[in-house]
């Protein structure tokens, strides 16, 4: 049986995050700047909490955090079960928001992945799709100016979901990163600059 730990992996268990995955966002801050103090951000695909704590350290605000998958409570962090395809979902994130006083969102972000297949143009196509439900929060939740940070699988349809939605953004960029493993399509799609 292959050890498909590495050296994120061992970093995070020292360094205390949830996940080797918190190195992957902390490399696209490192080069993008995204995360401010004083956000709020909605994120998808939170489990085990990797991206949460590096969100959270930053911003010092609460980050509502949405994952099909259960999640151990972390400070600071407002989780929510459930798929971001599904209405009731939606609906949770907005009463939360209304709770909290959160008008609107300064950035989305999505780690968010398929249970892969290991067919590649079945899992590109499940990631596109994914990503889809993730953007159509865009005109509900995010601020004017705001940004959308997403993974997907890269592939045939992902031009095409560039040029979809880079009209609704003054930017549009694509990056990989050195943490995603050598064997990984993984990109990472990067809005800034949403025009509401």
């Amino acid at each position: 049986m292959p050890d498909h730990r590495d050296k994120y992996y061992y970093l995070a268990k020292k360094e205390r995050y949830r996940s080797r995955a918190a190195f992957k966002l902390m490399e696209i801050q490192t080069k993008f700047d995204l995360l401010r103090p004083g956000q709020y951000v909605l994120e998808v695909g939170s489990s085990p909490g990797g991206w949460s704590q590096i969100i959270t350290s930053i911003t010092r605000n609460p980050v509502i955090s949405v994952d099909i998958n259960q999640m151990e409570p972390l400070d600071n962090v407002i989780f929510v079960r459930g798929k971001i395809e599904d209405p009731r979902t939606v609906d949770r994130i907005g009463e939360i928001m209304q709770g909290a006083g959160i008008k609107h969102f300064q950035g989305i972000v999505s780690d968010a992945m398929i249970h892969t297949s290991g067919i590649h143009d079945r899992d590109h196509a499940s990631s596109y799709l994914l990503c889809q439900s993730v953007m159509n929060l865009v005109g509900r939740f995010l601020e004017d100016g705001g940004f959308v940070l997403l993974k997907q699988f890269q592939g045939d349809l992902t031009v095409q979901f560039v040029n979809q939605w880079k009209k609704h953004f003054r930017n549009s960029r694509t990056t990989k990163v050195s943490a995603s493993r050598d064997s990984s399509s993984e990109i990472y799609i990067i809005f800034e600059g949403y025009v509401a």
